[in-house]
This record gives structure tokens, C-alpha cells and sequence, in this order.
């Protein structure tokens, strides 16, 4: 049961973190002074690669660990979902939003920072939904 607490607890957080970003965060780069932006981005990226890296490691580590450990209740059709959502959030960081990020650390673009939000969109679905499975796991749990 611990394990898909933690796992719960990982998932959520980084939910709620990719909602701030979707609807707050990237939005609000568009009011960046150009003549701070590489400053401000730089900032950014630093700040919010230490932020999401370990409750998103812990969600890699919590998947793989409920493909094989799993408590009863529990199916494992559910944790491979569970896998597959933590995988898109990983297939779309570095596919799309690294990419993005790459081009914006050398100066901002509209064009770029448009397609960053319009595919962070993709995040948001998939950490979204692999938080509804974690909340199913936990529910079905036996204690």
C-alpha cells in the first residue's frame, strides 16, 4: 500500500506543477522585458529542472516498481497505464518541450513559445491523467 502512496503523492505533484505551468507560468513569458529574457529563462529552467526532478523520479521508479509489486487489488493492466502516462510525460519533455526550451535560451520567440504551450498541452493530459490512475490504484488497494 505504501508504494502507491508514494506514488500518489509523486504523481499529484507533479500535476498540480504542470497545471501552474500550463495556465500560469508560460503565459506570463510573454510579459518578460526582452532585454531580461535569456536571464529570466535561464532562471527558469534551472529553478524548475531541481524542482520536478525528484518527485518525477520517484514517479519513474514508483511505475516500474508496481509493474512488479504490486498490492492485491491492484491489476496490472492498471500499472502499465500507469507506466504509459509517466512514459508520455517523459516522450514529451524531451520531444517537444526540451526542443522548445533549447531555441527560447537563445531568444524569444513568439512562434516557439506558442508551439511550447500549445504541446505542453500533451504533458498536462498525460501527468493529468496518470494522477486519476494513481488515485484508482490507491482506491483499489486492498488494505
Amino acid at each position: 500500500m505504501l508504494l502507491v502512496v508514494v506514488h500518489l503523492a509523486a504523481v499529484w505533484f507533479c500535476v498540480g506543477l504542470v497545471w501552474v505551468v500550463q495556465v500560469l507560468v508560460y503565459p506570463e513569458f510573454r510579459a518578460i522585458e526582452r532585454s531580461a529574457w535569456r536571464e529570466h529563462h535561464d532562471h527558469h529552467t534551472r529553478l524548475m529542472t531541481w524542482t520536478v526532478c525528484g518527485p518525477w523520479a520517484v514517479q519513474g521508479v514508483t511505475c516500474a516498481a508496481l509493474l512488479v509489486w504490486r498490492p492485491a487489488g491492484v491489476p496490472f493492466w492498471l500499472a502499465v497505464v500507469a507506466g504509459v502516462c509517466g512514459a508520455a510525460t517523459v516522450a514529451v519533455t524531451l520531444g517537444l518541450s526540451v526542443p522548445c526550451h533549447r531555441r527560447l535560451a537563445v531568444a524569444y520567440d513568439d512562434g516557439v513559445l506558442d508551439r511550447l504551450v500549445r504541446t505542453n498541452w500533451y504533458r498536462t493530459a498525460a501527468w493529468t491523467a496518470g494522477g486519476v490512475v494513481a488515485v484508482a490504484m490507491v482506491l483499489l488497494a486492498a488494505p
